[in-house]
């Protein structure tokens, strides 16, 4: 699978942030490598940029990436006319070097590897292309003034401009082309048509561009200081936002984590070592939380909750650098597993001493079990399928252990985290056997 990536524009409006547009750093990573990384994940083993204004930069950029990874394959081809014509010029000098269907994309643009992945399985007309296209009409966070619209008949594209009134979408710069469509673009640049725009509308009077709806996902078009921004804010929300996450996780987690994620992201710590960072934290605060001690017990709450705001850091950067790894997702389940069982053992023991009695060893155990079977369970059931809605996970564990960390409560926690645990448990066994 082929890749091409048009970065041949000057990017005037970005001036004050980078000389170079396709490098310019988004949450630590150029906009071109974005580009790379996304198209990768989505299949491709070859990209071909198309390169124009400090062309230099992109060769060293080049040069230093492909040191670093041996695929995909990139390689540089220059755009001669990049100040005199726009970019469906910039398409038309790859005629030749694309020999197969592939992806088309703007290297001032982000998109997501699912807006790419879900392009490449769209069926292609022959001879024609497909716009991943964005029905979300009614965003605002994109720039209105400088988006190209998109008016549908049915999957059919008909019309294809900026100065649209009546439009059904939003042109995300993303398509998957047929390499007749290069020809296409040379013949309309050699009519003095250069914009794609111009290409894609002669495809669409042809009845060969058709839609790939994507919306939903997340894209931006990265042309001022204020669409950066929002691209940051996007991406990072992209990132949080885990299908799996509970209530807590998702309202009170989030929101501090992508705080963090933000800062961290731009440095060079990886997603494993911030797992370990979570772990950390969990080991300390189950020292606290052992001590028979108010004081000590509040310390303890308050670390947990941090372990688990920290916990959700991991993830969100993996995903902002678009880099998952499987390794990474199966080590932070493993780390989760060992904190939860010191933070509830942890409580156990305080409790124990507090109360003076060894029947609380009883219902600490059945706190932690409920517990690891409730994780155990949550995965199982995730890949039978059916959504069962329920969800109570780590994040409303630990939130509890800090309410009855502050209230002075621990007996009582531990019984709250027994039922709610095991009573997930139960849920999830009659739930299932009725929807599978």
């Amino acid at each position: 699978m082929q890749a091409v990536i048009l970065a041949a524009g000057q990017g005037q409006r970005m001036r004050a942030l980078s000389e170079s547009k396709p490098l310019l750093p988004l949450l630590g990573m150029p906009l071109i490598e974005r580009n790379v990384r996304a198209a990768q994940l989505a299949g491709v083993d070859e990209v071909i940029i198309v390169t124009g204004h400090e062309r230099a930069q992109l060769e060293s950029w080049q040069r230093s990436y492909q040191a670093r990874h041996a695929t995909p394959r990139i390689s540089l081809v220059y755009n001669a006319d990049w100040d005199k014509a726009e970019n469906g010029r910039s398409l038309s000098v790859v005629k030749g070097l694309v020999q197969q269907p592939f992806l088309l994309l703007m290297g001032d643009h982000v998109y997501t590897p699912e807006i790419l992945k879900r392009l490449c399985q769209h069926p292609l007309p022959e001879d024609g292309a497909v716009l991943a296209v964005d029905g979300a009409i009614t965003r605002t966070d994109i720039d209105l003034d400088d988006v190209t619209r998109v008016q549908l008949r049915g999957r059919s594209v008909i019309k294809i401009d900026k100065a649209l009134v009546d439009f059904d979408g939003f042109d995300t710069g993303a398509f998957l082309c047929s390499p007749a469509v290069v020809a296409l673009a040379e013949q309309e640049a050699e009519a003095g048509r250069t914009r794609l725009s111009d290409t894609m509308q002669r495809l669409a009077e042809r009845e060969r561009l058709v839609a790939c709806d994507i919306s939903g996902e997340y894209w931006q078009d990265v042309d001022t200081p204020q669409t950066h921004r929002l691209a940051e804010r996007g991406l990072l929300d992209w990132a949080a936002s885990k299908g799996a996450d509970g209530f807590v996780a998702r309202h009170l987690n989030r929101p501090v984590s992508k705080w963090f994620s933000r800062r961290l992201v731009r440095t060079r710590i990886t997603p494993n070592q911030i797992s370990l960072i979570a772990f950390a934290l969990a080991l300390v605060a189950a020292l606290f939380l052992m001590q028979p001690y108010y004081w000590t017990l509040l310390v303890g709450g308050i670390l947990v909750q941090l372990a688990s705001v920290v916990d959700g850091c991991d993830g969100e950067i993996a995903r902002v650098r678009l880099a998952p790894s499987p390794y990474g997702g199966w080590l932070d389940a493993l780390l989760d597993r060992y904190a939860d069982a010191a933070v509830l053992g942890a409580l156990t023991w305080h409790t124990v001493q507090v109360q003076e009695s060894n029947a609380w060893l009883f219902i600490g155990l059945l706190a932690i079990a409920g517990s690891f079977i409730s994780s155990y369970s949550a995965h199982k059931a995730d890949q039978l399928g059916p959504n069962l809605g329920w969800r109570i996970g780590r994040d409303t564990r630990y939130l509890t252990v800090l309410i009855g960390a502050l209230l002075a409560i621990p007996g009582t926690t531990l019984v709250a985290i027994a039922i709610m645990m095991n009573a997930v448990v139960l849920y999830r066994i009659f739930a299932l056997r009725e929807k599978i």
